[in-house]
């Protein structure tokens, strides 16, 4: 079958479709069958060739030895091996570089794709950065503490955290990855886009705990402190989270995780736990991959976008549309398997290795 040309593109005269080259036996039957006399059309009957195999076999007689094919130049190399080691270098000391911060770095001229070509060549790989939080030397060590002082434990001795956390959810932002069929130009249509609204959408501040096999409390609303300055998240909002959160499902033997967010060390929080009985862990700054329950707000997410669709795209912002918003994530939360939760827990032992594999730098996780 010929090559098909792109629909409406101008059609190239050079290009061409190369079968399977003919053998030295048989560009000699081809030639032999010439010289005895037989027409070119005879000649493509008789072996059944292409006319254009007899044609090029005839023309370059001549120019084989003994009928074997003549070696190809290939593309000329445009760069030294020089070049190529300097842009390699490059791409190893800058991996954050730009192509045109490259060039410029290099002064080498090299395209886009013959930089990407000769990096995959050499087993380096193309990726978005990771996005992570800023962590200094300091911190660095503090996290390897952490881990190193907890390399031996096993998933049982990791089920006795309850692990917590708050996050912001906003609606029409989240959803789980949408994958499309269609031909490459049907890429920006719109049946083939998923699309999101601009501007900020409605902001709900959930929290929640989960511990020892999968158990977990109710999702929970963080309030605003409207008696604070700035009529932000406070210390009183998060005691006020506390008496619900902790309190029905605290029991002893249990070591409660909070990380290092102010209104969670403020003084009158730690005089809570203090008065409550309740066991806190310490914890690294910075070390949100430690913490698995990072994992189960993005199956929040996902969860009651699907569960909630048009709930999700709606741009109501009413109390009822916050009541509803709130109710449907409460939903959603309940809905997410107690086996999700014994997985989060079982990984503890593999983020923790993660962290000292690392140096207390950043983790997968």
């Amino acid at each position: 079958m010929p090559p098909q040309r792109t629909p409406l593109a101008n059609i190239n005269g050079n290009r061409g479709n190369r079968g399977s080259e003919l053998s030295p036996y048989q560009r000699g039957l081809v030639v032999g069958a010439r010289k005895s006399g037989k027409a070119p059309k005879e000649i493509e009957d008789e072996f059944k060739l292409s006319r254009g195999a007899v044609r090029r076999t005839l023309e370059s007689i001549q120019l084989r030895e003994d009928g074997k094919s003549k070696p190809r130049s290939g593309a000329p190399l445009k760069y030294t091996s020089r070049a190529r080691r300097r842009m390699l270098l490059n791409l190893r000391t800058h991996p954050k570089m730009t192509y045109e911060q490259r060039r410029k770095d290099t002064g080498l001229t090299m395209g886009d794709d013959y930089i990407h070509d000769l990096a995959e060549a050499e087993g380096l790989r193309h990726w978005r950065a990771k996005k992570r939080p800023e962590l200094t030397p300091k911190v660095a060590a503090e996290r390897l503490l952490w881990c190193k002082c907890r390399a031996h434990w096993k998933t049982k001795q990791w089920r006795k955290y309850m692990w917590s956390d708050e996050c912001s959810v906003e609606r029409g932002k989240e959803g789980e990855i949408v994958w499309v069929w269609g031909m490459s130009e049907d890429k920006w249509k719109p049946s083939h886009v998923v699309t999101y609204k601009k501007g900020k959408g409605m902001r709900v501040m959930v929290s929640a705990a989960f511990w020892g096999e999968g158990e977990r409390s109710d999702l929970l609303i963080l309030e605003r402190d409207f008696e604070s300055k700035k009529h932000g998240y406070s210390a009183n909002s998060y005691l006020t989270l506390l008496e619900d959160l902790v309190l029905p499902n605290y029991t002893d033997g249990l070591i409660f995780m909070q990380d290092n967010a102010p209104i969670h060390t403020a003084r009158k929080v730690t005089a809570w736990f203090a008065e409550h009985g309740i066991r806190l862990t310490d914890w690294p700054p910075y070390s949100p991959d430690l913490n698995p329950i990072e994992h189960a707000w993005k199956r929040l997410k996902d969860t009651a976008a699907r569960m909630f669709p048009d709930l999700w795209k709606s741009d109501g912002k009413s109390e009822e549309d916050r009541t509803a918003m709130e109710e449907a994530l409460k939903e959603a939360w309940a809905t997410i398997p107690v086996s999700f939760f014994e997985s989060l827990v079982e990984s503890m032992e593999r983020r923790v290795q993660a962290c000292i594999d690392a140096n207390g730098w950043h983790t997968k996780y």
